[in-house]
């Protein structure tokens, strides 16, 4: 009968949901998050979500997005199937999760972050393997293999080739009379020339196409059909070889299967913790201490009225083998339910591993059994009425008998006659008693609040009421029962007085005794509130004496400290002058020496990004790229310049290696400056020279010109730092001096420097600089 939902338990879960980052794992929260089999499985769980915490803590969430397409392609790599590129991007994504995650752990050596980092497998390996048949968007590269790169590169010639023989084609003047306009477009994946509808007899070769209306024909000469026709076969080729990596990898990939489905499995659970862990970071929750018979909740709260952010009272609840059932009373809406709530959701917590909303030190069994009824628990499909499913529960809770089951009672056999419901209810008090549980219930009935004995378990407790507010303050007061306030209620609703009056008169004379009793204790309750009050102002105004003083104190001590600082300043400052005296002509020579550096450097002007908007319309791109501009082609993979404007159909007339052809305006791309990275690194790489005998490294930059070797000297410096190298050796040599000036300019305003200094008669004279470089934190 755990009907957790009245618990409020499934709030907590939607909060732990909103922290996942994988929708797959927040799919499988109602199955991940129940309790506990074992104690020591939960105080594992508590140490794990520590650790997260820490992670949390310091600003890291690695995401596990990726588990959400993880079974599309491992269940085809299962079958043994050819992955495609698409799921080769996912499989990378996993990998780069892997690596991600290692990363964020690397600076915690504690068990369970070396566990993860462990148990996760060598991604590096695969996504290796995965980089150099793709690239990160998907797309094969056309160096995967020496085949694909000879195939391309045999590809590009042909194409060359043939542009170049249509377009001697459509300059020559004895085709003017038959050509419709002097370009090149494709047409089926073909290079084709436009003809006049009716001309086509007179240009021997293949018609591919005409135009919508019927006055152009698009012919392929036939002078080039041999060329276009092993363009066609080359692309065939180039499908082949690509399929034949594709199924080469997806081998790979096969014998990967085991790590990828552990890897999972830690990706999955750790995506987990770390979402109870941001769940305690946002509760400022707190791990309790497993205990046999004693439940101590220091300061707790409802974990969903901290979530909301409101003003939230704290109580603290003590129960043991002695008192190991808590009898709450009070009025409607006083907090009764509430803090029967606050209690079970500790449980709940606790024995799922999560931390708690209270605090540290405070105790709790670990209960195998939660036996709640709170609200309306009535059946149609059972034919049970409220009171009969209430009384269902009840018959079930009476059979627990150890401290390892926790009963939740809201209003015991309320929803009955009173004096026979308070008969019933102290029955199966007295049962729960007995059986040496733990239960919490809470109930109107006065007959049940009173009468229980030492021996009988039972501890009466009550939220606290304002009867001068008429509001309840929600503190706990245990061992006073509460009172129902119906009366003060009623008259505070503006009840007639009459009504009011016949109503006291009605209540027994122990009633009237008890709500007198009541009254009394409010009185002496409120003096005793007046002189704690005053002893607090007594105990400021001592406070803000022993402040004074004590600021009085510091202030002399601070005066001291500053006088002998000040003392030993003037004697330094007089020790320093003399010094500054003697060398006073070096010091003049270096500021001249340093005036002369400064008149050299030139002003460094940072430009800033500048956002590129994307282009939506053919309009747009030619605003962009008016005729003339340079642009990329990305159907011929090759640069062209715009020769006017867009027509109807969205094509623009581009040249490029001396033909006029007509592509339409998405084909066209911002031309690429980028070079290949690989020449990138071997350049770079050529430009040192190792000493056998000095491990500095050497940089001989004579014979250049000054905008050369400040291009050469920076890419060495970024190549150094990389490498984390100490200092450079660089020659320029005299000459002219201004090879000198301008390295020595460039050093001075480097960021990879830390500092530079000429050379000295003794290692190489004013024609080598030395370079210190400045090291990455």
């Amino acid at each position: 009968m755990t009907n957790l939902e009245n618990l409020d338990w499934d709030l907590l879960l939607k909060k732990i949901e909103g922290f996942c980052t994988s929708a797959f794992v927040k799919s499988q929260i109602p199955k991940n998050m129940v309790p506990k089999k074992e104690r020591d499985e939960a105080i594992r769980s508590f140490d794990e979500i520590a650790e997260a915490t820490q992670i949390i803590a310091g600003g890291i969430r690695p995401f596990m997005e990726s588990l959400d397409h993880y079974s599309n392609w491992i269940i085809r790599l299962r079958k043994k199937a050819v992955l495609k590129t698409i799921e080769l991007r996912d499989v990378r994504t996993f990998c780069m999760e892997i690596l991600a995650l290692k990363e964020a752990l690397t600076e915690y050596t504690t068990p369970w972050c070396h566990y993860v980092q462990h148990e996760l497998m060598k991604a590096d390996e695969p996504l290796s393997a995965i980089d150099q048949l793709m690239s990160p968007t998907g797309e094969i590269r056309t160096d995967a293999s020496e085949t694909l790169f000879r195939l391309f590169n045999e590809k590009n010639k042909l194409r060359n080739e043939l542009e170049h023989q249509l377009d001697r084609l459509v300059k020559d003047f004895q085709m003017e009379s038959y050509l419709q306009e002097k370009y090149v477009t494709l047409r089926e994946g073909r290079l084709v020339i436009p003809v006049k509808s009716g001309m086509q007899h007179y240009v021997p070769g293949v018609i591919h196409a005409s135009s919508q209306t019927k006055q152009t024909v698009y012919i392929e000469p036939e002078k080039v059909i041999p060329l276009n026709n092993r363009l066609r076969q080359i692309d065939v080729e180039i499908e082949e070889e690509i399929e034949r990596l594709l199924e080469e990898i997806s081998k790979y990939l096969f014998h990967q299967i085991s790590n990828f489905e552990r890897s999972f499995v830690i990706l999955e659970k750790t995506d987990l913790r770390l979402a109870q862990a941001q769940l305690a970071v946002a509760l400022e929750a707190k791990v309790p201490e497993f205990t046999d018979d004693e439940i101590d909740l220091i300061e707790l709260k409802h974990p969903a009225l901290i979530l909301s952010q409101k003003g939230v009272i704290s109580n603290s609840v003590q129960l043991d083998s002695e008192k190991s059932i808590l009898l709450l009373s009070g009025p409607n809406a006083g907090g009764k339910t509430v803090l029967l709530k606050s209690i079970g959701l500790a449980a709940q917590m606790a024995r799922c591993g999560i931390p708690i909303c209270a605090q540290p030190q405070s105790k709790i069994p670990f209960f195998k059994e939660i036996i709640i009824s709170i609200g309306d628990s009535q059946s149609v499909d059972q034919e049970l009425s409220t009171f009969a499913a209430h009384l269902k529960i009840l018959q079930e809770s009476a059979k627990k008998k150890s401290h390892d089951s926790l009963i939740l009672i809201d209003e015991i056999c309320g929803s009955t006659d009173p004096e026979e419901g308070a008969c019933l209810g102290r029955s199966f008090i007295e049962a729960y008693s007995k059986n040496q549980v733990f239960a919490v219930i809470t109930s109107h009935l006065s007959q049940l609040k009173i009468g229980w004995n030492e021996s009988d378990r039972v501890m009466n407790g009550s939220l606290e009421y304002d009867q001068t507010s008429g509001k309840p303050t929600y503190q706990f007061l245990p061992g006073i029962p509460g009172q129902s306030f119906a009366i003060q209620m009623a008259k505070r609703q503006g009840v007639a007085s009459e009504i009011i009056t016949r109503a006291i008169d009605l209540l027994s004379p122990e009633t009237r005794a008890r709500i007198e009793a009541r009254e009394n204790i409010e009185e002496l309750k409120k003096e005793i509130q007046g002189l704690q009050q005053k002893l607090k102002k007594e105990i400021h105004d001592y406070n803000g004496q022993k402040n004074k003083y004590e600021k009085m104190i510091k202030a002399f001590n601070d005066e001291k400290t500053q006088i002998l600082d000040r003392e030993v300043k003037q004697a330094k400052k007089k020790v320093d002058d003399a010094i500054q005296t003697a060398n006073a002509q070096t010091a003049l020579d270096k500021h001249r020496q340093l005036q002369d550096i400064k008149f050299n450097l030139p002003e460094i002007v940072k430009a800033q990004p500048v956002e590129i908007k994307k282009i939506e319309t053919a309009d747009e791109f030619i605003k962009k790229f008016p005729a003339g501009s340079k642009v990329y082609i990305s159907s011929l993979g090759q640069d062209g310049l715009v020769q006017g404007q867009p027509n109807a159909k969205g094509e623009i007339l581009v040249f490029s290696n001396s033909l006029r052809l007509q592509v339409h305006w998405t084909e066209l791309k911002p031309p690429d400056k980028q070079s290949n990275p690989t020449a990138q690194l071997v350049r770079k790489s050529s430009q040192f020279s190792v000493s056998l005998i000095d491990e500095d490294r050497t940089v001989d930059l004579r014979g250049r010109t000054a905008e050369e070797a400040i291009s050469e000297l920076e890419d060495i410096l970024d190549r150094a730092v990389q490498n984390q190298e100490d200092r450079i050796k660089v020659i320029h040599g005299h000459g002219t001096e201004v090879l000198k000036k301008a390295i020595r300019s460039y050093l001075s305003r480097s960021v990879l420097i830390k500092q530079w200094k000429a050379g000295t008669p003794e290692n190489g004279g004013d024609g080598i600089t030395w370079v210190v470089l400045a090291k990455g934190d």
